[in-house]
């Protein structure tokens, strides 16, 4: 699964950092990450 952001690329390292190599490899190279990513706004469940 490759990485959505740059935060979750940090917290990943500090927490898994063979983890993050891995979703490193399935992450396009050169591509520009947001510094975090929204969340979708949808209609609730229920």
């Amino acid at each position: 699964m490759p990485f959505k952001s740059q935060a979750q690329r940090r917290a990943l390292y500090a927490k898994d950092p063979k983890l993050a190599a891995e979703f490193e490899s399935k992450t396009l190279k050169g591509k520009k990450l947001p510094e975090k990513v929204k969340k979708k706004s949808g209609k609730s469940k229920g």
